[in-house]
């Protein structure tokens, strides 16, 4: 609280702000829905629990396509109403398989497949076709909700390439909803599917969907979770 150290601070940013190095963004940022109001990583980290949270596997249907689907993971069911991408790696391998007992086809990565058969408990498969990850790129896909069925004229809803997608979780893709991922955020910005600060974010301070999600409306993001799924 000493005023000359308080006056410095404002100098020093004002030589900055005169510079224009100042300006107004937008980030993904840790919210506390019970105190409402945005947290520090030293404040989120600070308080740090664990708790359940369902890791699920995910088919979206390939557009164009009448069986093929892409195999997507994610922790965070509640996210899923608001889903505008999917991403894979570029530079890793995926593969096109299909269950020999449905005969309906799958993509998924390579090194990620023996985890997903695994999961969907699937008894019998045929690898069809392996490829790099950029041929999946910019391919349509048909989205699990029509909340924001809309911004598919700004092309959402198409596959895109990032390197934040790793091999040693999930499927290989990832489910991408911008408004709730750092990751999911700057690569949906950086492809012009998402402007800057116009991700959809549905729900209010205290953590409930809003009107924007009217079949979740009112309910608190974890308690939709089961639903979701």
């Amino acid at each position: 609280m000493d005023r000359n150290y308080m006056e410095s601070v404002w100098y020093a940013f004002k030589q900055v702000y005169d510079k224009g190095l100042v300006y107004r963004g937008t980030k993904i940022m840790p919210f506390s829905t019970a105190c409402n109001t945005v947290l520090s990583n030293f404040e989120a980290g600070s308080n740090y629990k664990e708790v359940p949270d369902p890791a699920i596997i995910v088919t979206f249907p390939i557009a164009g396509e009448q069986n093929d689907t892409f195999v997507a993971w994610t922790t965070t069911p509640w996210t899923l109403p608001s889903n505008l991408a999917l991403a894979v790696n570029p530079k890793l391998d995926y593969v096109r398989w299909q269950d020999t007992a449905t005969s309906k086809i799958y993509i998924c990565m390579k090194s990620r497949l023996d985890y997903v058969l695994k999961q969907c408990k699937v008894k019998g498969h045929t690898v069809l076709e392996e490829f790099k990850g950029e041929v999946l790129v910019g391919k349509r896909y048909e989205p699990l909700f029509n909340f924001f069925a809309e911004r598919a004229n700004d092309g959402c809803f198409q596959v895109l390439g990032a390197n934040f997608v790793t091999s040693d979780t999930g499927t290989g893709i990832v489910h991408c909803a911008p408004g709730f991922g750092e990751d999911d955020y700057a690569t949906c910005v950086a492809n012009g599917i998402v402007q800057p600060g116009h991700a959809p974010v549905p729900i209010d301070q205290d953590g409930k969907f809003t009107e924007a999600v009217s079949t979740y409306k009112g309910v608190y993001i974890k308690d939709a979770d089961k639903t979701i799924i």
